[in-house]
């Protein structure tokens, strides 16, 4: 009699148990939430998204050989970036007046430059070799 009074006991504290709102948390441990695709949110693996990064800007390395690259086509509004490679001072000069002009940079320096209008720019370094360079600029 006993046996039975037990099972019987433990039967209805179960059935108790799943009803009632306040052990949701039981519910949840053994049957665990799923995902929108159907799989076990424990189990599953979390997918995150790879984030972009905007690519630089275009950009000239200036070596003791010369500009690299010597030519580079861009779009109206784009700036281009200078970068000193060389073991020397290295400058940027525009050869189109008053355009633009980086003064000494050092190796590692960086000089900008956007570009607002469309055509083609010429510029030279004014080191003891001089170094030529060309953007074109497209609209």
């Amino acid at each position: 009699m006993k046996r039975f009074t037990f099972f019987a006991l433990l039967l209805i504290s179960a059935s108790l148990l799943s009803a009632c709102s306040l052990h949701l948390g039981l519910s949840s441990l053994l049957n665990p939430p799923k995902t929108p695709n159907g799989t076990d949110t424990k189990t599953s693996t979390k997918h995150v998204k790879a984030t972009h990064t905007p690519p630089a800007p275009d950009s000239i390395s200036i070596t003791a050989k010369g500009f690299n690259p010597d030519t580079l086509t861009v779009k109206v509004g784009s700036t281009v970036t200078w970068s000193n490679a060389s073991k020397n001072a290295e400058t940027v000069t525009s050869d189109t007046a008053n355009l633009f002009t980086s003064g000494p940079l050092n190796t590692g320096a960086l000089y900008t430059y956007t570009f607002t209008q469309a055509g083609t720019f010429t510029y030279h370094s004014s080191d003891t070799t001089p170094l030529t360079g060309k953007i074109i600029v497209t609209p």
